[in-house]
């Protein structure tokens, strides 16, 4: 039995009430947001503003802060597109996986990871290959007894991706500077204490880090259509007349209080032309005291970036190192580069050296039943029943497969 629309529509008919609602309160609230915006006040503001929120009598501000020193930039200042580097080698990592079955007979998984290499300003063939690792041993498979969770698996794919490309940067430390490498997430990495060996994974991600550092690399972490709030959260905060009132709204800060529910990209997508980046900040956060705690070079730093295909624009908010916030070259290359990859591929406004990786690193439907034929043709040769799918998911198919035939026939 299909869906009956008839017994919605006037569901459907009220939410679009409330989304009309709801979206000239949004206006309201960013005009609001871009009034605090041009008005922030200079660094030194803003810094003591900062210091007051880090007291250990007050918690819950988890938003921007500029960056120290010599490096800080005014927190509401615009930089247009930078001229291109002659040349550049753009490296980019991407992950897919296969999950375990813990109805299989044999528990394991895949990971399979994409590396591209683009060659800026140079008559070179862009260079590309994967990594693929099946883990099966039972080690790898099983935490106390159960097979490991997906978010386990994600966890792995994650440090992997970072590990192939800082082994890559590594390799290519000798090819055409910059040597930019670019990661399709964020670089605040952290995982939630259920996944197995979570310590260890964030330790090595870390250790990654280091190597291409070493490497000196320009590493960005790169994040289309970003939901954060980060700058929300600092309007909102200094928007409060003292310390008393800080200390009395210390829960709207996580939420940033009367401009709750706007997201950053928002705010950017009205700020920013086309090429144009907004100033370096740093999130306010005990996970990116963590990354400082590892080493100075090591915390993330962020800025926000509207790119264009030509015929649409996005906002990305990118992730960088330390080491490569406080060089002003290495951000003038990579903000030049970024807008120039993200305007490679007609309509879609997004990094193609990013683009590339993802393709190569999927593993289709059609893989994943190859994959799965090929282990169950040596589970046969050791006289083990291979997984058929269970009695509920074969009744499902069969059910489907008899309406499509009946549809058919009508038509």
């Amino acid at each position: 039995m299909s869906l009956e629309f008839n017994k919605i529509l006037d569901q459907i008919a009220k939410m679009s009430s409330m989304i009309e609602a709801l979206d000239f309160d949004a206006r309201e609230r960013l005009q609001l947001a871009l009034r605090r915006y041009d008005n922030l006040p200079d660094i030194n503001a803003i810094q003591e503003r900062i210091e007051l929120v880090r007291q250990s009598d007050i918690s819950g501000y988890r938003g921007a802060v500029p960056l120290d020193g010599d490096v800080a930039e005014p927190m509401n200042a615009i930089f247009a597109t930078p001229q291109l580097p002659p040349s550049a080698t753009i490296l980019a990592a991407d992950g897919s996986q296969v999950y375990p079955n813990e109805q299989h007979p044999v528990h394991y998984y895949l990971i399979n990871i994409g590396l591209y290499i683009y060659h800026h300003g140079a008559d070179l063939l862009p260079e590309q290959s994967t990594i693929p690792q099946l883990a099966y041993h039972k080690s790898d498979v099983h935490d106390r007894g159960r097979v490991v969770s997906n978010r386990t698996v994600d966890a792995r794919r994650t440090l992997n991706e970072m590990q192939a490309l800082s082994d890559l940067a590594w390799e290519r430390r000798g090819a055409a500077r910059p040597l930019v490498a670019l990661y399709d997430n964020r670089l605040l990495y952290w995982v939630s204490s259920d996944v197995t060996g979570a310590e260890e994974i964030v330790r090595q991600y870390q250790d990654a880090l280091k190597k291409l550092h070493d490497s000196q690399a320009t590493l960005a972490g790169y994040l289309d259509r970003p939901v954060s709030r980060l700058v929300m959260r600092l309007l909102y905060l200094m928007s409060l007349r003292d310390a008393a009132e800080i200390k009395e709204k210390q829960l709207e800060l996580q939420t940033a209080g009367d401009l709750s529910g706007l997201t950053d990209r928002q705010l950017f997508d009205t700020v920013l032309r086309p090429g144009e980046r907004s100033a370096l900040m740093v999130q306010n956060s005990p996970r990116n005291l963590s990354f400082k705690e590892f080493g100075d070079d090591y915390e993330i730093a962020f800025f926000y970036l509207k790119v264009s295909s030509g015929y649409r624009t996005s906002i990305a908010r990118v992730d960088v190192p330390m080491w490569v916030a406080r060089d002003a070259r290495a951000i003038d290359e990579l903000h030049a580069l970024l807008v120039s990859q993200a305007s490679m591929q007609g309509r879609n406004p997004y990094p193609y050296a990013l683009t590339r990786a993802d393709e190569i690193a999927v593993v289709s439907s059609t893989d994943k039943r190859k994959l799965d034929e090929m282990i169950n043709i040596e589970l046969r040769k050791k006289h083990i029943e291979p997984y058929r799918g269970s009695a509920k998911d074969f009744g499902k198919v069969l059910a489907r497969s008899s309406k499509r035939r009946m549809e058919r026939r009508r038509n």
